[in-house]
């Protein structure tokens, strides 16, 4: 950056001169960056603007795609509503009729459930380690004739050193065939106590440890199996009952792969992650039994088959015969081993039916349209339930409450932009979009064919000025509620016809907004395309004017430097002269 120093040779403030020159240029860029800033100003309100035009034309769209049908016909939507939704629920479509039923539900469907028919798992024994049966670390108090004696727990430990620490506390432990443990006093006549509040080990709540009041003797509740979610299944201490071969099976129409890394967990995860299996599988370490659960609904056998892997054999739920090769010969699924689900039982106007599903469709029901949802059976004091099929006239009447909001947002928006020396004032094109839209709703439609020519009839409408109320608003919609549900009930193919008719009020509102909006060719985008120009030119303006006026500045302040040069050399000469004359 080059240092300026004013005025060393001549003593005048030149940088001020040269500020002072620099600022009139600069008056040219003040008047641009304001005419920038009017620019830009113009473009957001024109914005704001377009986004009000675009809601409109949303809410208009609402009744508008009546003339796609299905779904999107607002005047055909229906609502089944229920009496007591604690029974049931419900929901209509287009496609269902205006009607009242009388609904009693006998019984909820429920579903089937499959279970190992014995214990898969092979029970612990004194080499299964604490761990694998999910016993934690701590201390499990004992109290022998009253003396306490605290077992210390470490789940790296196995069920025949955890054995040893309770006979040395003078307590025996013995597991059933069934997996249940049993602890007693080892010498006969001493009472036996076990656990408190000190405990730390979880070890008599895993097992469900009751005290046997009868002979003093402690006995668990769940069983301990050597088998848990984490066991590898094809490896040789998996802890089932059986070696798990590797190959497949089947639930439902879901086809499942075994290989040597898979696990009890990863088997169940892929089960229950399945959409052709139609079941959830869970574990139980309590029963050591695996448990499928179908999640349809209905008295209907969850579909198991073996495979090339015996898995569903060691789970007890198919049975088969092998030749010596390892293939399967002959297969059965226990039927016995399912607990099958039963069916919804329900009346409609006094005809029993019955459904697989707690969803009951029009297929169960010859209810058009309308799908049940059964929550609970009726009781004695319910007594029958009532099935409500009306228009849904409360979605068309928010929907012209939406449209009215809008509408007037759009009103007063156009209304603020183009006021005496607002952004947009003097818009013709603007104003002409909101006159016309105002004559549409103000205006009589005689070409809709029904019998309602004004949205006032249908009460839509705007105040009225007259000599109580010469203030009233005469641009703004209103909407009397009541009034527009009398004419809904009264005629309701009038009321389509005047607002989504073909020629209807709200159809001629779509295509001039939409013509508004058109891509390129649009009021808008042409509008936006041009003030963008603007601002791009503006914008041109500046930055060449701003070049202008630095070099017109660099321009000064050499000239002004080469002058106090010369009067620096003129000064110093000066001072030569005189400093060669005598004094006298």
């Amino acid at each position: 950056m080059a240092i300026s120093f004013s005025g060393l040779g001549s003593g005048l403030d030149t940088s001020s001169w040269v500020e002072a020159y620099v600022s009139v240029k600069k008056e040219d860029v003040t008047k641009l960056q304001t005419e920038l800033t009017s620019v830009k100003s113009k473009k957001t309100a024109l914005s704001t603007t377009r986004s009000a035009i675009s809601s409109l034309r949303t809410a208009v769209e609402k009744f508008t795609d009546a003339k796609f049908g299905g779904t999107f016909d607002l005047f055909a939507k229906s609502s089944a509503k229920s009496s007591n939704e604690d029974v049931f629920t419900a929901i209509a479509d287009s496609n269902a009729k205006k009607q009242n039923y009388d609904i009693y539900v006998k019984q909820l469907a429920t579903y089937t459930k499959a279970t190992s028919k014995e214990a898969a798992s092979s029970v612990a024994d004194d080499n299964t380690s604490l761990k694998s049966l999910g016993i934690t670390n701590g201390d499990i108090t004992t109290y022998v004739n009253g003396v306490k004696k605290a077992i210390h727990v470490e789940n790296g430990d196995t069920v025949g050193k955890l054995k040893l620490e309770f006979a040395a506390a003078g307590i025996t432990m013995n597991i059933s065939e069934k997996g249940e443990i049993e602890l007693k006093a080892a010498n006969e006549g001493d009472s036996l106590h076990i656990g408190s509040t000190t405990d730390t080990s979880n070890f008599i709540s895993l097992v469900g440890l009751e005290r046997n009041e009868e002979d003093g003797s402690y006995v668990s509740s769940n069983s301990i199996y050597k088998a848990t979610v984490a066991t590898k299944l094809t490896s040789e201490d998996s802890g089932f009952n059986q070696p798990i071969k590797a190959g497949t099976f089947t639930i439902g129409t879901a086809v499942f792969k075994i290989n040597d890394e898979t696990t009890l967990s990863s088997l169940i995860s892929a089960i229950n992650e399945s959409d052709e299996a139609q079941a959830n599988a869970y574990w139980d370490d309590a029963t050591g039994k695996l448990s499928i659960t179908s999640k349809r609904e209905g008295a209907s056998f969850i579909n198991i088959e073996a495979g090339t892997s015996n898995f569903t054999d060691v789970m007890g739920l198919t049975e088969s015969v092998w030749d010596e090769e390892g293939n399967v010969v002959s297969s059965k699924m226990y039927t016995e081993a399912q607990e099958l689900g039963q069916n919804a039982i329900l009346s409609i106007n006094g005809t029993s039916l019955i459904s697989t599903s707690n969803t009951v469709t029009s297929d169960v029901t010859r209810i058009d349209g309308v799908t049940i949802n059964l929550k609970r059976a009726n009781t004695e004091e319910d007594g029958a339930t009532t099935l409500n099929v009306e228009r849904d006239s409360d979605n068309l009447k928010d929907a012209v409450k939406n449209f009215v909001s809008t509408y007037n947002n759009m009103l007063e928006q156009i209304n603020t932009v183009t006021a005496n020396g607002a952004e947009l004032h003097g818009e013709t094109s603007l104003t002409s979009l909101k006159n016309t839209l105002r004559s549409y709703v103000n205006g009589t439609n005689n070409t809709n064919g029904g019998v309602f020519k004004l949205l006032s009839e249908i009460g839509i409408s705007t105040a009225k000025a007259d000599s109580n109320n010469l203030s009233a608003d005469t641009n703004t919609l209103s909407f009397d509620e009541d009034k527009f549900m009398k004419a809904l009930q009264e005629n309701p193919d009038s009321v389509r016809s005047i607002l989504a008719g073909e020629n209807g009020i709200f159809s001629m509102i779509e295509s001039t907004v939409e013509q508004s909006l058109k891509a390129s060719a649009g009021y808008f985008d042409i509008k936006t395309s041009t003030l963008d120009s603007n601002i791009k030119k503006v914008e041109e303006k500046i930055k060449k004017k701003n070049a202008s006026i630095n070099t017109y500045k660099a321009q000064l302040e050499k000239k002004f430097q080469n002058m106090e040069t010369l009067i620096s050399k003129m000064q110093q000469n000066y001072s030569k002269f005189t400093g060669g004359i005598p004094t006298a």
